[in-house]
């Protein structure tokens, strides 16, 4: 091969054009994710581990790199740089709604939410943490919820302090879940060999032809036929945007079956983006997906029939809450054997942060062990001193942190195992400290863990998956240390410039005036978490056996699984359906992943794997074509339909 002819080397991760559009795609979502849901009533894009705000700008830009390729060979992103684009994406994502969204909601309520009815100013003023809460003088919460009188100025200072304190701990958790993946990545890449399946996706997107443009997956047939299908359906739809009385076609729309008396029904929802990414996954875990919750749905009905339903709900647990309670405990054993298979593991990368011979390599890693390690433990030490400062009993904050770890481990593990990109856990980590140390703790114990709700309650989007996933592209960059750099430029300016956009939309419109449960005046987040709190003190309970109970059934059911698919090979059942059959988003997607499940085996049974990888890039464009849908509908919602827009599902 003539040099002409030889392939350019790859170009590192972290360059001037790969930051820019990094910041851009992270300016993007930061901007566009409180936007879009709250003030042009549109689809909530980032509601997933790989979004549609992520998902529609980063096939847009391999496109315009593909086309810049064909005319001037010698410019374009390289894949590395792609990679660089799109992590700072996935890692800034759940900030906008999980974090400042949450955040907002619910330290700006404890004096403007209170009234005589709630009792708040009796249960839960007086054992505030001041300096963690805005001050309501001046009026600056009501003028928060209402909206700010013309010609005056926003009352930033109210909030820097608070959110100074607030952002610290968030930077911590980040701080721990990124050395935890530092930690973890060789044992689940190398060791356990997990799919990591939503990473295939880019990865066939942005992998080199022979050309250099176009992808040999977007060359496909199939793939433009998948995108076309819901591309077309979504588009089909917009035309009664317009014309209210066209007819649309119900894909999207919550249907239900009832299967039998006493069960809940069945969501018959076709969620593409699911269908595409669970047929990238061994099909024993979308088999155990789907059957896990038709079998929670059977026990759900058993459950009410026979009055075991626990007597105390917890907040921010939809529906199903004695069940959810045996998943949390099988969502704990997952956790707990994921750790017992990577002791070796742990063990040496421990051994040569503290300075002995453990014979491990770190230079493929995002930072070396040692300061990952310094790092986990430092994070989770300040975590410690601020939850105890806010008014934490130490073992109440102990038993807390424990479940934070279990919760952001396992969402984690999860993800990058199942493939399910679309998913919550069964339990906040408060509800593990009360079942164990009861309700009658101290008042300011109780009040700490509910102002918690608001950095770690209802998880749909969290960092820690994305990092993992920037840790496994991480093989495509040469230089290995320099993507941890775009993830903390990407964490930081998604919090700054969104905590302000933030503030300015809810002082220029008012927070009560959204679209959105959060910030009801007299409900929403703030709402749940505080009457939580009335609840608790008004009625204090010693430790709830009933809860640990259900949570002991379903470690030990998760264990049973476990041994059967680890002893037997013929075993069909994986158990990790049975950690999250409960979730109200496992029951959005149960449809779509049987559907999944559906197809692969057919396609495995005519065809075998060659059928299989020749199906890919359809299932491939399922997931670009519903991306591309949502995008444009988002588009026309803002232009045609500000305020009264259309929402596709969740993102």
């Amino acid at each position: 091969m003539s040099q002409a002819q030889a392939p350019e080397p790859p170009a590192p991760g972290l360059t001037l054009p790969s930051v820019l559009l990094g910041l851009g795609l992270v300016l993007l979502i930061s901007l566009g994710a409180p936007y879009s849901i709250w003030i042009v009533g549109s689809s909530e894009i980032t509601w997933s581990f790989f979004p549609i705000g992520v998902g529609v700008p980063f096939v847009v830009i391999v496109f315009a790199n593909a086309l810049l390729k064909r005319w001037y060979p010698s410019r374009g992103l390289a894949p590395s740089e792609l990679v660089t684009i799109l992590v700072m994406g996935l890692v800034a994502s759940g900030i906008p709604i999980f974090v400042a969204g949450y955040l907002l909601a619910i330290i700006s309520k404890p004096y403007y939410g209170a009234t005589p009815e709630n009792e708040w100013a009796e249960y839960l003023q007086p054992y505030l943490p001041h300096w963690a809460i805005p001050s309501p003088d001046h009026q600056a919460m009501r003028y928060f919820y209402e909206g700010l009188p013309a010609g005056e100025p926003l009352p930033l200072g109210a909030w820097l302090g608070p959110l100074g304190w607030w952002l610290s701990l968030i930077l911590a958790l980040y701080l721990v879940c990124f050395c935890l993946v530092v930690i973890l990545r060789r044992q689940w890449v190398e060791h356990e060999r997990l799919a990591f399946p939503l990473t295939e996706v880019p990865r066939l997107l942005i992998e080199t032809s022979p050309d250099g443009a176009l992808a040999p997956t977007l060359r496909s047939r199939a793939f433009w036929l998948g995108c076309a299908l819901p591309l077309v359906l979504i588009l089909f739809n917009t035309i009664a945007y317009f014309y209210p009385g066209f007819p649309q076609l119900p894909v999207h729309q919550d249907n239900t079956l009832q299967l039998l008396p006493g069960m809940p029904p069945v969501l018959l929802v076709l969620y593409f983006p699911v269908v595409g990414f669970m047929y990238l996954v061994g099909t024993s875990i979308s088999f155990s997906v789907w059957f896990c919750y038709l079998f929670t749905l059977a026990e759900s009905g058993l459950v009410g029939w026979a009055g075991l339903e626990v007597s105390r709900p917890d907040a921010f647990v939809w529906d199903w809450q004695s069940l959810s309670w045996q998943a949390y405990g099988a969502f704990v054993a997952m956790v707990l054997w994921s750790l017992w298979m990577g002791r070796h593991h742990l063990a040496a990368v421990f051994g040569k942060a503290f300075g002995r011979r453990s014979g491990i390599a770190d230079d493929d890693e995002l930072i070396p062990y040692r300061p990952a390690v310094y790092g986990l433990l430092g994070g989770l030490c300040y975590i410690l001193a601020w939850t105890w400062k806010a008014g934490m009993d130490p073992q109440v904050a102990v038993l807390y942190l424990v479940g934070v770890l279990v919760m952001v481990i396992g969402i984690t593990r999860l993800v990058v195992q199942s493939g399910m990109h679309y998913l919550t856990p069964p339990m906040a980590s408060q509800g593990l400290a009360l079942a164990l140390c009861g309700t009658a703790i101290p008042p300011p114990s109780l009040v700490a863990l509910a102002l918690a709700y608001s950095w770690c309650g209802d998880i749909e989007s969290i960092f820690m998956p994305s990092a993992a996933h920037a840790a496994k592209l991480n093989e495509l960059c040469p230089r290995k240390r320099s993507l941890a750099l775009a993830l903390v430029l990407a964490v930081c300016t998604s919090l700054a410039v969104t905590i302000y956009f933030m503030l300015y939309l809810c002082y220029k419109y008012g927070a009560g005036n959204f679209r959105s449960w959060f910030f009801q005046p007299g409900a929403g987040a703030g709402g749940v978490a505080f009457d939580w709190v009335v609840y608790q003190l008004r009625d204090p309970q010693p430790a709830d056996w009933r809860k640990l109970a259900y949570l002991g059934l379903g470690a030990l059911i998760y264990s049973f699984l476990s041994l059967c698919q680890y002893r037997f090979h013929w075993w069909p059942l994986s158990p990790v359906g049975f950690t999250v059959a409960t979730t109200w988003m496992v029951r959005r997607i149960a449809l779509s992943v049987f559907v999944a499940w559906a197809l692969k085996s057919l396609i495995l049974r005519l065809g075998g794997v060659q059928a299989y990888r020749a199906c890919r890039p359809f299932f491939v464009g399922l997931i670009v074509g519903f991306f591309v849908g949502v995008g444009i509908s988002y588009g026309v919602d803002v232009i045609w339909f500000f305020g009264k827009g259309h929402p596709i599902l969740h993102g």
